[in-house]
């Protein structure tokens, strides 16, 4: 090999392109970002379109479908998902991941403005964006204190909003649960109707009443000047003294003007504390450890500040926390097993100088690596760190198998160390490139297909190792030989006499095999057959529920309540949960609650400090709280990669027959064991008051049902103007009717009403009023109505158990014609990650065998090889079960890594055989030969990927801290590699013989019908 030969005869210059190569890495280091996941675009738009004060039913009718209509002709949407309650509509467009969601979201905002004269006139804007990983928090604090903070917006905006935004590498901050004071005018539904003032005429004045525009420019003798009329308001009293009428009639006669704080809509509790929150979102590239480090310095000193006294500051989520977590669990892992590792080839080589050479491979290639992530503009996040950290136990493979070979050549020829190096790496060169191929090939499918969020979330992973991979089969090749080529080889006896009889041990076992083909052939039969026994034990659960110190308790309130209703229903879960604070293992509880929602996030002690398991926890709190008359509380039982759960989805025509058949769909799915918490996602219907307008009555007075509607919205909803331009910057200003005329039916009924020609009559002359049941918000899937049903699962139960018996409780269910029902988007993201996975393990195994064939000139040896792979399927299962693992998504990126890995024993193994041939040994002494010569480095190679994995297979470490954990990947690998190592020593010969056998016979064949 050309570079070999190089770094053998050039020995410094290798050594320099390595040190500098690991500078480099070692800058790349503290330059690469430290984020929590890469910043991933989703293929998907986002809109909202806010429209308050309005029904469920009127955003839909207006504004959410004909905005469905039009957008259902852009190209490649795969879904459209629509959600609309009285304040406003949402949608979501999904596309496939291969989109250009920008140049989509351009369109998407051409379409709406086509349309935008068939939407209501009163919207105040549209919103339309796209959405990345960088888009969440990464920061979230909650702020709480003895004092009322509702009214204190001025001073969290100064002291602390203001401060952090300033810091670099943020990109904006969220305080939430205060609001900055506006100017509400309020009219006096009386005086109104008193001085006969129409209220949609008195909106007009109000808003041309304050502008500022410009007027272009004028010339003053040799002086030119802006000209620029200025209608602004300049105080409260420029406000209150609005001109409403010709008669002299001014706003104060009418309403009241005054700068107020907005009432809140929600709440928050911290510790039972009103809290207020707030969010923090960095901006793209900026190291995210760093950035939150230099945050919660300056929330340090802004909390010092006398004005905050009294004022805690509790940090709820952070991601630079869970980076640092997770960074801090995979070094421990790392270091253990690395440790362990270089325990095991010290055992193997008895040479300390001979071990510090094969280990010096994974330093170099980690710090090549972060050198390769940071020029290709990628990050250190947990999907890197986590190739990163699959890598390591690989990564010695190819030194292993190098320097092993060359010391073994070293002791029969001492004379001639450069040329016997060579010439040793040129004899297994082929077979480790090959293998580290292998393992490569198996994560192209993923990287060249990513249809899905987890091929793209895995891309990063396989790059990673992929690059890890490479740079160790380099160092392997170069810097590895020059280094020993010129160290003594251990001698003989240094190298353990137990290997010597291990290696005795195993050719006679090996020819034993050999001798007894039939045995052997139906043992062989039975290994694989007994992969049925596990499999009928082990669970099938892609993305298995979370059991994680952190807890959130739903409400799900049975309809919408004043807010000081829900609060009380808050106070005394909270009573509840403080009043056994130590028993339960609780650190702290944190509260939302809204009038048509709440929920409780309740934050045990951590693991190094807790009593009890979270499970426990979980199961006393169900069992033993109180229950609450407005809503009935359950826990969500989050599942692995945030995965949604257990639910059904009833779509139709009718939203209101929907609602109808959806209790009945709960009550015949609360049969089936294992579900609990059923429930629909949106909620009771809740009492409306609908107005009826009389189109030939309002036809009388002269009036439509266009502007009837606009009255009634301003009187109840209100109606935004433009913003007044204070000393202090911007503040809303709102015309709203009095709280307390808002609330009574009678001035509703009371509300004068005027015609173009200024006849005036009252809204119950021209409308009736209806008390019916109306819908808390509506759901649309693919332009139809939808209801989804949620449940969760009882610990034990796989998402596979409960599909089937969704499935079997629903195939009676009589629908009306229309109608029908599916499972949710759980079930579905669950088939999808098995079906990628299976075809991208087809995909890998057919590259394997692309890349053996192709090393071996011949389809038929790799064959031999391909059966390591089916064994280490059976030792997978069998440990999964032993260890009583749920085989999930993580197990399958396990698979995927072992079919990749576990075929390298068997190339080492086979193409050193091939070369005995050769060179003019026979076939079953060759077998004997390379058996012997071959499985020391298959056993160090197998010993250090293996121990490299322990620690990760016996801890709970988890992905960023709160993810997926580790477990399942790490018994996966370990299982598969230990058995099929074991199996494929002696069954992967085995059926090289029979092949080969074959193949005799078949050219025998060939050269008789020939001659």
């Amino acid at each position: 090999m050309i570079h070999t030969s190089l770094a053998l005869r050039r020995p410094i210059g290798t050594v320099m392109v390595f040190v500098a190569l690991a500078l480099v890495g070692l800058i790349s280091s503290k330059l690469l970002p430290l984020e929590k996941l890469p910043d991933i675009e989703f293929p998907g738009i986002f809109i909202v379109v806010p429209y308050p004060g309005s029904t469920p039913e009127e955003i839909e009718r207006r504004i959410t479908r004909p905005i469905e209509e039009t957008l259902s002709t852009l190209s490649g949407v795969r879904q459209i998902r629509s959600r609309s309650d009285s304040n406003q509509t949402e949608l979501f467009l999904s596309f496939d991941w291969l989109s250009d969601v920008s140049t989509k979201g351009i369109e998407a905002r051409a379409r709406i403005d086509g349309i935008r004269d068939s939407l209501p006139p009163d919207l105040d804007n549209i919103l339309i964006f796209t959405g990345s990983t960088n888009d969440q928090p990464m920061l979230a604090l909650r702020i709480s204190s003895d004092r009322d903070l509702s009214t204190e917006y001025a001073l969290l905006d100064r002291v602390l909003k203001r401060r952090i935004e300033r810091i670099e590498g943020v990109s904006k901050v969220e305080l939430q649960g205060v609001s900055p004071e506006e100017i509400r005018i309020l009219l006096d539904w009386n005086r109104v109707a008193a001085h006969q003032v129409d209220i949609r005429d008195l909106r007009e004045r109000l808003r041309r009443s304050n502008f500022a525009v410009g007027a272009g420019r004028v010339t003053a003798g040799d002086q030119r000047f802006l000209v620029r009329p200025l209608g602004e308001y300049r105080s409260l009293e420029d406000v209150r003294n609005t001109p409403v009428n010709d008669r002299g009639l001014i706003l104060a006669d009418i309403a009241t003007v005054d700068l107020r704080t907005p009432e809140g809509d929600h709440g928050r509790h911290l510790d039972r504390k009103y809290a207020i929150g707030l969010q923090v979102f960095k901006s793209t590239g900026a190291n995210m450890v760093d950035v939150a480090d230099r945050i919660m310095l300056e929330v340090a000193d802004a909390a010092n500040d006398p004005r905050m006294t009294g004022v805690n500051i509790f940090t709820l989520e952070s991601g630079a926390d869970e980076v640092r977590t997770s960074l801090n669990d995979l070094l421990a892992a790392g270091a253990l097993g690395g440790l362990l590792a270089i325990a095991v080839l010290y055992l193997f080589l008895r040479q300390i100088v001979t071990t510090l050479i094969v280990t010096l491979s994974v330093p170099f290639a980690l710090l090549i690596t972060l050198a390769v992530l940071y020029f290709a503009g990628l990050s250190l996040n947990i999907l890197t760190l986590t190739g990163l950290m699959l890598a390591v136990g690989m990564l010695v493979d190819n030194a292993v198998v190098i320097t092993e070979n060359i010391f073994r050549m070293r002791q029969n020829n001492p004379d001639d160390p450069i040329g016997v190096t060579e010439r040793a790496v040129g004899n297994v060169g082929m077979a480790v490139t090959a293998g580290t191929a292998t393992s490569i090939c198996v994560f192209a499918p993923i990287m060249f297909n990513q249809n899905t969020d987890t091929a793209v979330f895995m891309t990063h992973v396989s790059l990673t190792i992929s690059v890890a991979l490479i740079a160790s089969l380099i160092i392997a090749q170069t810097l590895i030989p020059m280094l020993a080529a010129r160290v003594a080889p251990p001698r003989t006896r240094e190298t353990g006499k137990w290997v010597a009889r291990l290696q005795s041990a195993y050719a006679r076992g090996l020819q034993l095999v050999l001798r007894r083909r039939v045995i052997t052939g139906i043992l062989a039969i039975v290994i694989l057959a007994s992969i049925k026994i596990p499999m009928d034990f082990v669970k099938f659960d892609m993305f298995p529920q979370e059991s994680s110190r952190r807890m959130y308790l739903g409400y799900y309130l049975n309809g919408r309540y004043p807010l000081e209703r829900v609060e009380e229903a808050v106070d005394r879960v909270e009573e509840y949960l403080y009043s056994k604070k130590d028993e339960l293992d609780i650190l702290t509880v944190y509260s939302y609650y809204a009038e048509n929602e709440a929920g409780s996030t309740i934050l045990l002690n951590p693991k190094e400090k807790a009593t009890r398991n979270a499970l426990d926890v979980m199961e006393q709190i169900e069992r033993e709280l109180p229950e609450i008359i407005i809503g009935r509380p359950g826990f969500n039982r989050d599942r692995e990669g945030g995965a949604e759960g257990v639910s059904v989805q009833l779509s139709g025509d009718s939203s209101g027959l929907l609602a109808e058949l959806a209790p009945a769909v709960i009550r015949r799915l609360s049969a089936i064991e294992g579900l609990t918490d059923l429930r629909e996602d949106i909620g009771n219907r809740e009492q409306e008051v609908q107005i009826v307008v009389d189109r030939e009555r309002a036809a009388i007075y002269n009036l439509t049902v266009e502007s009837i509607a606009q009255s009634v919205s301003i009187a109840m909803r209100g109606e935004r103007l433009r913003e007044f331009r204070g000393s202090d910057g911007e503040i809303a200003m709102r015309l709203a009717m009095r709280d307390d005329h808002q609330e009574s039916m009678d001035y509703l009924a009371a509300l004068p009403l005027y015609s173009p020609d200024g006849g005036r009559t009252e809204l119950a002359s021209v409308a009736n009023f209806e008390i019916k049941q109306g819908a808390r918000e509506l759901r649309r899937i693919d332009r139809t109505s939808a209801r989804v049903i949620r449940a969760e699962l009882k610990d034990g139960i796989a998402l596979e158990d409960a599909k089937a018996s969704i499935e079997k409780a629903m195939a009676d269910f009589a629908l009306p014609a229309g109608y029908r029902w599916k499972l949710g988007q759980g079930f579905t993201r669950h088939d999808e990650a098995m079906e990628m996975m299976l075809v991208n393990v087809v995909l890998g195994i057919a590259l394997i065998f692309v890349v053996m064939a192709a090393l071996f000139e011949s389809v038929l040896y790799p064959l031999s090889i391909i059966t390591s792979i089916a064994f280490s399927m059976v030792g997978v299962f069998w440990f999964f079960m032993l260890t009583g693992t749920t085989f999930s998504f993580m197990a399958t990126i396990g698979i995927l890594i072992l079919i990749g890995v576990v075929v390298n024993n068997g190339i080492v193994l086979v193409d050193h055989i091939n070369h005995l041939r050769w060179q003019g040994m026979a076939r079953d002494d060759a077998i004997a030969k390379a058996g012997q010569d071959r499985l020391r480095p298959i056993l160090m190679t197998v010993a250090t990927t293996v121990l490299g994995l322990v620690p990760l297979s016996v801890a709970t470490t988890q992905i960023g801290g709160n993810g997926p954990p580790y477990f399942p990947m790490a018994r996966a690998i370990i299982g598969g590699l230990t058995f099929s190592t074991v199996t494929s020593l002696f069954l992967v010969p085995y059926v090289y013989v029979l092949l080969d056998s074959m193949a005799r016979s078949w050219r025998k064949v060939l050269r008789t019908a020939t001659a």
